[in-house]
């Protein structure tokens, strides 16, 4: 129905410029079908206007609009809907329909005007369709090529850009747009002699510059040269210098190796000394432990662990370990759980399981761990009696 509608409009408008109008007229070869043909009343002069409603292609459209200029026929492509993707590509424009108030269809988009002031095409929207019609038909406006420089038409005067290549405009925008384009080509190339000039005159500079600097470098060179033989001789001096302070290194580094080697033996001899005295302080501590006694001790420690809900302890090893100061671990649930009758003589020198809990027998045994600073809430002792003991090592 819109589309008939637009066809009528555009037919009442044709009419009402003073030229011949009628709907859906094919070409005699059927290579065009022109929804609305305008025919000059000379005969002279035709026109297709087509009501594009449906979706197309800009390639169809293009191919469309050669077939009519192949055979001297003019085209305009209008459009009522709202977004028009091939509104500059081919001669066109976006029209609105009547609204209540009226019975006007207008031209929204697609003719612009050359604005000088401003440098650019401005739409110009809100002309009648009518009248629109009648100076197309009077090529009062043409379609035109807009000149690439000026693609970014304005909406409005100070309004949004959108890029255009082909509007509606009459002779005198597009001699305005041709005159400012001479304009800008003469400003174009008053600049690009101005940037000649300047480029020679930067280029001329440059080379004053460059032999000034040369010449500069070549006085700096003489100079560097004179400095390089006394900075070679300085350098001579330093070199014997450093030799001499290389060697003299070198011998304390001997002294201090052979020094150091003399420490690390003594060092050595003290660490067997110390580790032969404490075994042999662990064999007579040991030696004072019948198996009997040893035997009452696992007990005592075994409902110790019990007591704390920890599983029943026993031993891990079945005789001391030096890694423990010369005791014997005690192994629980949840893993180790104490260290039986570490030797006191190897536990003040005892880090790894410093935090261990320490078993003894009783008082005394406590006494002897504790004196070489063992905390004493880490040892737990049964107040289990001495008496005459048998030798377990």
């Amino acid at each position: 129905m819109e589309h008939h509608l637009l066809k009528l409009e555009l037919a009442t408008a044709i009419r009402q410029a003073g030229w011949y109008a009628e709907l859906e007229v094919r070409a005699d070869g059927g290579s065009w079908r022109a929804d609305v043909l305008a025919s000059s009343l000379d005969g002279t002069r035709r026109m297709a206007w087509e009501a594009q409603l449906s979706a197309i292609t800009v390639e169809e459209l293009r191919e469309r609009t050669a077939r009519y200029l192949d055979e001297g026929i003019g085209v305009c492509w209008v459009s009522p809907r709202g977004e028009v993707p091939w509104l500059s590509s081919v001669a066109a424009v976006r029209v609105t329909a009547p609204k209540e108030d009226s019975h006007v269809w207008t031209v929204a988009d697609g003719l612009a005007k050359f604005m000088p002031r401003l440098g650019s095409w401005v739409r110009v929207s809100d002309i009648d369709l009518t009248t629109f019609v009648r100076w197309a038909l009077k090529e009062q406006v043409t379609p035109h090529t807009i000149l690439p420089r000026y693609r970014r038409v304005r909406l409005k005067p100070e309004g949004n850009l959108s890029r255009r290549s082909l509007c509606w405009a009459s002779p005198k925008s597009t001699a305005a747009e041709s005159r400012h384009e001479q304009m800008r080509s003469r400003q174009d190339e008053q600049k690009k002699r101005r940037q000649e000039r300047e480029r020679v005159e930067q280029e001329l500079k440059l080379l004053e510059e460059k032999a000034r600097k040369e010449e500069e470098e070549r006085r700096r060179s003489i100079e560097r040269e004179a400095e390089a033989e006394k900075a070679r001789e300085r350098l001579q001096a330093q070199r014997d210098q450093w030799e001499a302070d290389r060697k003299e290194r070198l011998a304390r580094a001997e002294e201090q190796r052979r020094i150091e080697e003399e420490r690390a033996r003594k060092a050595e001899q003290a660490r067997l000394a110390q580790e032969r005295h404490e075994r042999e302080a662990a064999t007579r501590w040991w030696s004072e432990l019948s198996g009997e006694q040893w035997q009452d001790l696992l007990a005592a420690i075994g409902e110790f662990s019990a007591q704390e809900r920890a599983g029943k302890a026993y031993p891990d090893k079945q005789g001391v370990d030096a890694e423990y100061a010369f005791g014997v671990p005690v192994m629980a649930r949840r893993g180790l759980y104490g260290i039986a009758r570490p030797s006191p003589e190897s536990v003040k020198n005892w880090n790894a399981y410093y935090r261990l809990r320490i078993f003894v027998r009783n008082q005394r045994e406590a006494d002897l761990i504790t004196a070489q600073g063992v905390d004493p809430t880490l040892v737990v002792h049964f107040d289990l009696p001495d008496f005459e003991q048998l030798n377990l090592c």
